[in-house]
Parts: C-alpha cells; sequence; structure tokens
C-alpha cells in the first residue's frame, strides 16, 4: 500500500523546500486607515521586500526624532500620525525608494 515511499529517497520528505504561508491578516486599507484616523494627517510605510525592514526601523526612529505618532499595524507597516506637509515630503523622499508610502493630510496646511 505504501510502496511508493521509498527510504531511500529523502528528497520527497525535505520541508525545507515546501513555502510557508504567512498568517492571514486584515488589510489596512486607506479608506480603513482614514477611518481610524479621522481629522488627523498620517503616513503609512510599508516594505517592499523582506530585506527592507531595517529601513523601516530607521524610518520610525527618524519619525520619533520629529515628535510624531508612530502606530505599528498588523501587517508590518507602521503609521506615522501627526506629521506636516513638509515632514510628509522629506520622509518620502529619504525613504520612498525602498518603502512604499500612502499618506494624507488632514486639517489646515502647516509649513
Amino acid at each position: 500500500m505504501y510502496d511508493c515511499l521509498l527510504e531511500d529517497n529523502p528528497a520527497q520528505f525535505d520541508t525545507a523546500a515546501t513555502p510557508v504561508a504567512r498568517p492571514v491578516t486584515l488589510a489596512w486599507s486607506g479608506f480603513r486607515l482614514e477611518k481610524h484616523y479621522a481629522g488627523r494627517s498620517w503616513a503609512r510605510f510599508s516594505v517592499r521586500r523582506d530585506d527592507d525592514y531595517g529601513v523601516l526601523s530607521r524610518l520610525r526612529e527618524a519619525a520619533l526624532y520629529l515628535g510624531c505618532e508612530v502606530d505599528r499595524l498588523d501587517d508590518g507597516s507602521i503609521v506615522v500620525v501627526g506629521l506636516t506637509l513638509n515632514e510628509t515630503l522629506a520622509l518620502s523622499e529619504r525613504f520612498g525608494e525602498r518603502l512604499a508610502v500612502e499618506a494624507t493630510l488632514a486639517g489646515q496646511a502647516r509649513f
């Protein structure tokens, strides 16, 4: 009955080559973020590749230095809340090549 399982073929038992599924999380869309941070300016930064998490942590430190509120989302991205227009542009210019950026400015513009 189990004659297809040969003991001399260890490749058929190799689980390292099997891709591991990531846990399913509720996606943070722009609409959901606008609803959650209603009336506040925010920018969401997420990694484009798996090796960009170091860049994401450097962005977090820069946002904390600017005095902004930083929230980590369950999908691995971060939201920086309370940015001005110039701060949003500076962060997206500095980190926008390696990180995906989505932002909304609310209220009166502060320069």
